[in-house]
């Protein structure tokens, strides 16, 4: 069954979703615009002068309300030798401010002062390698660690976070990826103006304490990753795919970058990029619209706006070669493929994403069937049509996982045949009609969690310029032709644009 004709309706049902007439013109008289189109869920845009974006969607089904904030930063945006520091600021964005897990900032402020001097004598210092003082080092490393024991003293471990449970949060984090960075929380209704005090002060007012201790984490983070088959096939898949584009660094940064990174950098980092005009903020749930407006008003309205700078970074040239690499590691054998793709605006681009579910939409993709159940030549394949990120050109990912007494060569040259088929046979109707009634049964879903559609539109908007792109991508979709998928697997899935990483046992290495 086709949902095209229900999914209006479908979105309505999913709560009371409504804004009425006389709230409509209040609404407008403020600046706002109502979405009026029945089939779009009706969020209320809404910018300020600052540039910060603002979306709200009222659903009154639940005394609860979602507050979503994307900023268009990620790791693609660090600086070279910097990477990592989206994904460090992101965890000092929960150590509070001047008036939050502090005991008395001017005192604190001091001994940070020192804390940061310190610190930055002794990476100097350790970044001269063989040749660096070891008794200094010792100490300025005893030192960091009293100055960090008396700053200790004068803050409040976890207020923030602390506070937020006090108010009764359900689900809050952030999140850092390649591409963006996104703070996540659910309140009762009746704690929306908590939520306004506590974020305006966080991303107007943020002090970066228990930097070096957070970097530390992070590290330890990073040296567990390297234990995990998936993130090492990844990483290497990034690294030997990208020879020019920052898509080539990992999100959680390289370890000589983390050992490098001062609390200077990231004040810097956050002074440039935490700006109002670089992010998007979107509340769903039990509120009043036009209350919402005036309230973010108020509290954010002085954010100062920053101009950004230019994100034009260097273009992947284009890859002319197979590219293989081998990974020895105490694990099972796999292997990750990666074609680059156009990016997410090019025509071709709806084609790549039905070519993605074609082979590994579920149970009846081509993988699975063929794959899986018929040859019985793997655990697992699968694929996904744009990864690490969307902003920039990225890869088609293909994943393959061997069963045994299969080998990672026997997989990939069944993958291939699989590749090779669907250029020569394009996808059937029932295929086609299939991918789009799953893809318009997780929009409605996505209506039902009032976080989920939050950090959606939210990502939609500042990632992809319209809060409407879901909608926008599904009309594209239902252009796609049999044939151009055909023809987008013939002119991406080729050798001279392949990078594979396979992974294999520490024994196999001769």
């Amino acid at each position: 069954m086709n949902l095209s004709a229900l999914l209006p309706g479908l979105l309505l049902l999913a709560a009371p979703l409504s804004v009425k007439a006389a709230d409509a013109k209040a609404l407008e008289k403020l600046g706002a615009s109502v979405e009026t189109d029945p089939k779009y869920p009706p969020v209320v845009s809404y910018t300020l002068k600052n540039g910060l974006r603002l979306l709200i969607l009222e659903k009154k089904f639940a005394p609860t309300v979602s507050f979503a904030m994307t900023f268009k930063v990620g790791n693609v945006d660090c600086p070279s030798g910097k990477t990592g520091l989206a994904h460090v600021f992101e965890h000092m964005a929960f150590k509070g401010t001047e008036t939050m897990n502090t005991r008395n900032y001017s005192k604190e402020k001091k001994v940070l002062d020192k804390i940061e001097a310190t610190a930055q004598a002794l990476i100097a210092e350790e970044s001269r390698g063989a040749s660096a003082d070891r008794a200094k080092v010792e100490e300025l490393t005893s030192r960091l660690s009293a100055l960090e024991k008396e700053a200790g003293e004068l803050s409040v471990s976890g207020e923030f976070t602390s506070t937020y449970e006090k108010l009764g949060a359900n689900g809050m984090n952030a999140a850092t990826a390649v591409d963006y960075t996104v703070y996540q929380v659910s309140l009762p209704a009746d704690r929306v103006e908590a939520w306004m005090i506590m974020e305006s002060d966080r991303f107007k007012n943020p002090v970066l304490r228990e930097f070096y201790k957070e970097r530390s984490v992070i590290m330890e983070e990073l040296r567990m990753g390297e234990s995990k088959p998936g993130s090492v096939l990844f990483e290497n898949l990034s690294a030997a795919a990208f020879k020019a584009h920052p898509y080539h660094n990992p999100t959680i940064g390289w370890m000589d970058d983390l050992k490098k990174l001062t609390r200077t950098d990231a004040e810097r980092f956050y002074e440039t990029f935490y700006v109002p005009n670089n992010a998007t903020l979107a509340i769903v749930g039990d509120v009043d619209a036009e209350k919402i407006v005036r309230m973010t008003e108020k509290y954010f309205g002085g954010w100062r706006a920053k101009a950004l700078p230019s994100d034009a970074y260097t273009a992947e040239p284009e890859q002319d070669a197979e590219r293989r690499v081998n990974v020895f590691f105490d694990a099972k054998p796999a292997f990750y493929m990666g074609f680059h793709n156009p990016g997410e605006a090019h025509p071709d681009t709806p084609a790549l994403i039905m070519l993605s579910e074609v082979l590994s939409n579920g149970k009846t993709g081509r993988f699975y069937r063929n794959l899986v159940e018929g040859k019985s030549v793997a655990l697992y394949a699968g694929s996904h049509h744009s990864l690490p990120g969307s902003r920039y050109p990225s890869l088609f990912l293909v994943a393959g996982y061997p069963k045994e007494p299969h080998t990672s060569a026997d997989l990939e040259a069944a993958v291939w045949e699989e590749i090779e088929a669907v250029k020569k046979t394009p996808p059937t109707d029932w295929e086609m009609e299939k991918i789009i009634n799953n893809y318009e049964s997780e929009m409605v879903r996505g209506l039902e969690s009032d976080l989920n559609f939050a950090k959606n539109i939210s990502n939609n908007d500042r990632i992809m310029g319209d809060w409407k792109y879901d909608w926008a991508l599904l009309a594209r979709l239902k252009g796609v032709k049999p044939e151009e998928v055909s023809a987008a697997a013939g002119k991406y899935l080729k050798r001279s644009n392949y990078t594979i990483v396979s992974l294999a046992p520490k024994g196999a290495v001769k």
